[in-house]
């Protein structure tokens, strides 16, 4: 088969970029590795309603819940809680919103093959082809990677692979007693070292809860988890495994021919793993200009330079902001981010952290970063706790 953009993977990256490119006029294709597209779920489906926004994503039925606040719990126990006066995201049901994407590409001409999986690239000398799978192959003028966390396609092909990979796994449970519109999230190194657990609320007696970790078997760690959490493991569906991608953005993101978008690419938000809304956003450009590649009849890496240099022009600040918060949260004990809770609710800053999630915006975070370091109270008493451990992090966030 012969197309003109070639899209490897049909989650929200792929589909954004397959949708941009063919509204922009190349005829583009999709193949997606499972039967269907949104299967298996891979993600916590929490979105923020500003980010949707951006992407020209309407609300529908994928929508089961909202939330307005968030409780942050330190390792022994030390709780700081924060609400906005609106609704700041949604919780979703990702099959059913991946399959409104999908919708939408296949309305502008996106031709979509599910079990299809990409297997091999095929080469013109250092140009990227096209790619073969088991039964298919498939010539292209540009190729764009939409492939996920594995990123084995883009090695292959020689790029760098995300880093900052961590093991995520979900549950919904049910028969318990939680606080609607308020997501939690528990910061423990025995549980979830590298990133942390949370609950997220479907209504008043369901949730989903999960948790990303750098080492260990996350299903034995989401277990203990639920027991600490609910004093008992409650009725819980079939665990949902993903890998969460916290390193950034990896240094090189194009090649002749080829574009790498999304969790494939480490664009998701270093802080938290979240990628749909800032990898649905650096495809869009990918699909931009893989459009404007085939109207040229132009796909060398000189030309699909201008996808990096778009992303990175409308991102790169944000990345680095969050990168280097990652770092500093990465080298925090246990015991420091129990004196940071504990001298932050003593010091009477929640109003800060309630003005910060009224204020800020979950995806783009380098303002809300910058805010809450320029506000004296809650510096001082980072210096203080942290020392020398944050020094260097701290001074390089004020700089960026």
């Amino acid at each position: 088969m012969r197309v003109e953009v070639a899209v490897i993977g049909g989650g929200p990256a792929g589909l954004h970029a397959a949708y941009e490119a063919t509204s922009r006029g190349a005829s583009t294709a999709l193949y997606e590795e499972h039967p269907g597209i949104g299967e298996p779920p891979h993600c916590a489906g929490l979105i923020s309603i500003q980010g949707l926004k951006r992407l020209n994503v309407e609300a529908g039925d994928y929508i089961i819940n909202e939330v307005r606040g968030c409780r942050l719990i330190s390792p022994s126990g030390v709780a700081l809680e924060a609400w906005s006066s609106k609704p700041k995201a949604y919780v979703v049901d990702r099959p059913r919103f991946d399959r409104l994407l999908a919708e939408k590409a296949l309305s502008v001409g996106v031709s979509i093959e599910a079990s299809r999986r990409a297997t091999r690239w095929l080469w013109n000398e250092k140009q990227i082809i096209g790619f073969v799978g088991e039964g298919f192959r498939v010539e292209a003028l540009v190729s764009i990677d939409a492939e996920g966390a594995g990123a084995s396609l883009s090695t292959q092909a020689g790029l760098e692979r995300p880093g900052g990979l961590l093991g995520g796994i979900n549950v919904d449970v049910e028969g318990v007693e939680v606080e609607d519109g308020l997501v939690e999230l528990w910061f423990d190194s025995q549980l979830a070292p590298g990133l942390f657990a949370w609950v997220i609320p479907l209504d008043e007696r369901r949730a989903r809860c999960g948790l990303a970790t750098s080492r260990g078997e996350p299903y034995e760690r989401l277990r203990r988890f639920l027991q600490k959490r609910f004093n008992g493991e409650p009725q819980h569906s079939k665990p949902w495994r993903g890998i969460v991608v916290t390193g950034g953005p990896i240094s090189r993101t194009y090649l002749d021919g080829l574009m790498v978008v999304g969790d494939a690419a480490g664009q998701t938000k270093p802080t938290t793993g979240g990628g749909v809304i800032l990898g649905g956003l650096c495809a869009r450009e990918a699909g931009r200009v893989a459009a404007e590649a085939v109207s040229h009849g132009d796909s060398s890496s000189r030309f699909l330079s201008r996808y990096e240099l778009a992303w990175k022009s409308m991102l790169g600040g944000e990345y680095s902001s969050m990168s280097m918060a990652r770092r500093l949260m990465n080298r925090l004990r246990d015991r420091d981010l129990d004196e940071l809770f504990t001298a932050v609710r003593e010091a009477g800053l929640e109003d800060l952290l309630t003005r910060l999630v009224e204020e800020g915006d979950m995806d783009m975070q380098r303002a809300v970063i910058h805010r809450a370091l320029r506000d004296k109270r809650l510096l001082t008493l980072a210096m203080r706790i942290l020392g020398r451990v944050a020094l260097s992090e701290l001074r390089g966030l004020l700089s960026l």
